[in-house]
């Protein structure tokens, strides 16, 4: 229920990707403040990150995913019938917020009953809830917003969302209620919540943390490419295959398709290196994905003459590569230092670090298409991975990930 609830998220998350094409030409907006609605809501959603994750804590996971998915759907609605371009700005900000009460909500939820198991296996398969969110949004909203318009793109998702909600409330509960008191399972959650000042002493910590410096680094770099995938792919799709918007839609879905396969792919490939004793076994996983994901953006200059079929291979395997390191670092990595800093202050140091680097990357990446093209979206989105598989390769030869 946790899987199928966060992807539901999607819904009310990339209905603005899917709208982009459709609102610049009815708005008259341009790519540029398009990007900085986007980037509204990747400010708010960093913020709610670090936020969210101490509140799923003292009110409750299954009432805070549940409320954000409420929030988020009312303000979906509310886009829908805007115009003006602070309106949709501010209320595109609202719901960045409201949509990060849903991931360290989830999984604080998955944790309780599968954090003792196999890390890297079980954040894999779980990371790619999201994904799974991608490929009906882009499916769904796609098709909602060729043929009945941009507005209907936001409107569609209200009530089956609130209906997910009433689910999800009624339906789940915090912790594993039919265990028994010997269950470590149920010691684990029965903890006491931190003290203010363990929870200052424990950001303190994390932020004077080399390792996690650099692999929340890492982590921003690689949420710059994918700000290219999530935000600008069916509008790079349409514009350079001249497809409809549907078609664009289905298209750019081979995106989070590649991303389910590389997100179990990395997960269990960290496993194997892991009891092979490589070490901590994620870095190298990772490394490996960004240097092929370098591959994969350097391949996408001149991306219409290889045909519409290569193009959507090379969008499958950026998909693959770019998923399988950011579910290891934004999942996988925070649960392997539980015992040194807490997995959730990780997690969420880690993820919030990446999404305050988007509200750069978002209108950045709307202003390099107005005035260079594509071409040079794909130049930062290239820089963006080499840049990333440096800095992980630096944290392996420091010896970083084994202290």
């Amino acid at each position: 229920m946790a899987y199928v609830t966060y992807a539901a998220y999607y819904l009310a998350r990339l209905n603005l990707s899917m709208a982009l094409p459709e609102i610049s030409r009815d708005l008259g907006y341009s790519r540029f403040m398009l990007g900085l609605i986007g980037g509204a809501f990747s400010i708010s959603y960093a913020v709610g990150q670090f936020v969210n994750g101490q509140l799923a804590e003292t009110f409750g996971a299954r009432r805070l995913a549940s409320l954000g998915l409420v929030l988020s759907a009312l303000m979906s609605g509310l886009f829908g019938y805007s115009e003006a371009f602070i309106a949709l700005l501010v209320i595109w900000g609202f719901n960045g917020y409201f949509q990060s009460m849903g991931w360290p909500s989830v999984v604080k939820i998955v944790r309780g009953w599968f954090g003792l198991g196999r890390l890297g296996l079980v954040g894999g398969l779980f990371g790619s809830c999201f994904l799974v969110g991608n490929i009906a949004a882009w499916s769904i909203l796609g098709y909602v917003t060729a043929s009945q318009g941009w507005r209907s793109a936001f409107l569609t998702p209200i009530i089956p969302l609130l209906l997910l909600a009433a689910l999800f409330y009624l339906g789940v509960k915090d912790r594993p209620r039919d265990c028994t008191t010997e269950d470590t399972r149920c010691k684990e959650k029965d903890k006491p919540s931190k003290s203010l000042s363990n929870v200052v002493d424990g950001l303190r910590r994390i932020m004077l943390s080399k390792r996690i410096i650099m692999i929340a680094t890492a982590y921003t770099l690689l949420q710059f490419v994918r700000s290219g995938f999530t935000l600008w792919a069916p509008s790079y799709v349409l514009e350079n295959y001249g497809l409809s918007l549907d078609t664009a839609g289905y298209g750019a879905s081979a995106i989070p398709l590649g991303g389910i396969l590389g997100s179990v792919a990395a997960g269990w490939l960290s496993e194997r290196l892991k009891s092979l004793g490589r070490g901590f076994g994620r870095t190298p996983s990772m490394i490996l994905m960004t240097v092929c994901l370098s591959m994969v953006m350097a391949a996408l200059y001149n991306v219409t003459g290889y045909g519409l079929q290569a193009g959507v291979v090379l969008l499958f395997l950026g998909g693959l590569t770019l998923y399988g390191p950011h579910t290891l670092m934004a999942t996988v990595v925070p649960m392997d230092l539980e015992e040194e800093y807490g997995s959730a202050g990780v997690a969420g140091f880690i993820d919030g670090v990446g999404y305050l680097g988007l509200t750069f990357a978002d209108p950045f990446i709307g202003w390099i298409v107005d005035t260079h093209g594509w071409d040079g979206a794909v130049t930062f989105w290239l820089a963006s991975a080499l840049g990333s598989t440096l800095l992980l390769g630096l944290l392996m030869l420091r010896g970083e990930t084994r202290r």
